[in-house]
């Protein structure tokens, strides 16, 4: 189980996508105050604005991973969790994204425009996730292949 690369592949992405955990900023941007986002919330400055539940995405990601991981003997089904859990962490990020510009607009009805929207450590972490959950799909595809190709040998 461990010594194939695509295990190697998952953990990485799942240990990736935990850093959302770990509350660091999902986005931030400035409209006279520093306004900012975790997986747990919307802040302005230290109060808290609203409370978000991405944390709950991660965690599912994170889910995904390991059960990819542990079906190692049925390669159909880690190759069908594999594009799931690709899925889930296209559909993330696209909330990040919408999410930041749905809360500029919010924050923004009456004021002046806001600046600087900048995407934080773990939306960037969130997109290095997908490489790696390809790479463990196309390593998992590669591996039925193989194995496969012997089959039809014996």
């Amino acid at each position: 189980m461990i010594q194939r690369i695509q295990t190697i592949y998952f953990l990485i992405a799942a240990f990736l996508v935990s850093v959302t955990l770990f509350g660091t900023d999902v986005f931030s941007f400035v409209q006279g105050k520093v306004y900012h986002a975790s997986a747990y919330g919307f802040f302005r400055g230290t109060e808290s604005l609203m409370k978000m539940d991405f944390w709950m995405l991660s965690v599912i990601q994170i889910i995904f991973a390991f059960m990819i991981v542990f079906s190692f003997k049925m390669r159909h089904r880690q190759i069908f969790l594999g594009w799931i859990l690709f899925l889930l962490n296209i559909l993330s990020s696209a909330w990040m994204v919408l999410g930041a510009n749905v809360k500029m607009i919010e924050v923004s009805k009456n004021l002046e425009v806001p600046k600087e929207l900048s995407f934080g450590f773990a939306f960037y972490v969130h997109a290095a996730a997908f490489i790696f959950v390809f790479l463990g799909i196309r390593g998992v595809r590669k591996d039925k292949k193989t194995i496969d190709s012997l089959n039809r040998l014996r």
